[in-house]
C-alpha cells in the first residue's frame, strides 16, 4: 500500500459503504436485544408501583418475573448481543484495514464475515439520507496529508468520538440509577409501605433493571479509561510522525494500534442510537475542528523536515 492510497476517495466507495451498511445493521441487532431486555426491566418496576397497594396477590408473578428476565438475560440476551456486535466489530475492521491501508490480521480479528452475510443483511434499497449519513466517515481534510499521518488521525477519530459519547452514557446511567433508587423509596415512604411489601412490589421487581443499569455504568467507565490510554498511545505515535518517522515504521505501529482498537470493539457494552443522535452535529463539530488543527499541524511539520 502507498502513500498514494487515499482515504476521502477509498471510504466512499460503494463496497465500503456497503461496509459500513453492514456494520450498522449487525450492531442495530445486538442492540434490538439489549433494547428488549431494558424494556423488559423498565416493566417489571412500573407494575410492582401500579399494583403495589392494589393487588398484592401479584406479587409472587413479579418476583417471579424478576428472576427469569434475569436469567433470560444472562443465557440468551448477553449470548446474542456478544455475537452481533463481534460481527458488527468485524465488518467495521475490514471498512478500516481497507481504507486505512493496513492488512488483515487474522491472528487477532480472525476470519472476515462472510461476503453472503454481509449482503444478506444490507438487502434493500439505500435510502438518500442513510447515503449521506455513511458518506466521508472520515473528515475529507486528511486528504491533503500522506497515508500514514491521515491514518494516525482517523484512528484518534475513532477513540475520541467514542470516548465522548461512552462518557456522556455514563454519566446518563449514573444519574438514572440515583433517580431510580430515590424514587422507589420516595414512593415506598408515600404510600407508607411496609418493608416486605415494598421489597416484593418494588425492589425486587426492579433489580434486573438495577443490575442492569449499575453493570452497564461500570462497563462503561471501564471502557472509557481503555479509550483513554489508547488515546496517548495515538498521541505518542503522533509525535512520532511529527518528528520524522518513516511512514514503513508508522504503518507498522498503526497496524498494532488498530489491533487494540479492534480488541476494544469486539469487548464493548453497547450505547444506544439515540444517543448518538443526540449531540451527533456538535460531535461532529469537534471532531472536523480537531482534523483541521491535526491536519495544520503535520503539514507545518512535513514543511519544516522538507526544508531542513
Amino acid at each position: 500500500m502507498t502513500e498514494h492510497h487515499k482515504i476521502d476517495i477509498e471510504q466512499n466507495k460503494p463496497a465500503r459503504i456497503e461496509l459500513l451498511r453492514a456494520q450498522r445493521r449487525f450492531y442495530g441487532r445486538a442492540k434490538m436485544w439489549q433494547n428488549l431486555f431494558s424494556g423488559l426491566a423498565l416493566l417489571l418496576p412500573a407494575l410492582g408501583i401500579y399494583f403495589s397497594t392494589t393487588s398484592p396477590e401479584v406479587r409472587p408473578f413479579l418476583g417471579l418475573g424478576s428472576i427469569v428476565i434475569l436469567l433470560l438475560e444472562v443465557e440468551v440476551i448477553s449470548r446474542l448481543q456478544r455475537e452481533n456486535s463481534k460481527r458488527g466489530a468485524k465488518v467495521q475492521e475490514q471498512f478500516d484495514t481497507e481504507v486505512l491501508g493496513l492488512e488483515w490480521n487474522k491472528l487477532v480479528a480472525g476470519s472476515r464475515v462472510d461476503p453472503e452475510d454481509i449482503r444478506a443483511i444490507t438487502t434493500g434499497s439505500l435510502s438518500e439520507a442513510e447515503r449521506l449519513r455513511l458518506l466521508n466517515w472520515y473528515e475529507p481534510p486528511i486528504a491533503t496529508l500522506p497515508l500514514s499521518f491521515g491514518r494516525l488521525i482517523c484512528q484518534r477519530t475513532n477513540l475520541t468520538y467514542d470516548s465522548r459519547v461512552r462518557t456522556r452514557y455514563a454519566n446518563f446511567l449514573l444519574c438514572f440509577a440515583i433517580f431510580m433508587a430515590v424514587g422507589l423509596i420516595g414512593f415506598a415512604l408515600w404510600k407508607k409501605l411496609p418493608m416486605d411489601d415494598a421489597i416484593l412490589n418494588l425492589f425486587l421487581p426492579a433489580l434486573p433493571l438495577a443490575a442492569f443499569v449499575l453493570r452497564e455504568h461500570r462497563k462503561q467507565r471501564d471502557t472509557v479509561e481503555s479509550l483513554t490510554t489508547l488515546k496517548s498511545e495515538v498521541e505518542k505515535l503522533w509525535d512520532k510522525a511529527t518528528g520524522g518517522a518513516s511512514s514503513e515504521t508508522l504503518t507498522t505501529d498503526s497496524r498494532a494500534l488498530q489491533d487494540a482498537i479492534y480488541r476494544h470493539r469486539a469487548s464493548n457494552p453497547l450505547v444506544y442510537d439515540w444517543l448518538y443522535d443526540l449531540l451527533r452535529d456538535r460531535d461532529e463539530d469537534l471532531t472536523r475542528h480537531a482534523t483541521e488543527k491535526l491536519v495544520a499541524q503535520a503539514q507545518a511539520a512535513l514543511k519544516t523536515r522538507e526544508t531542513k
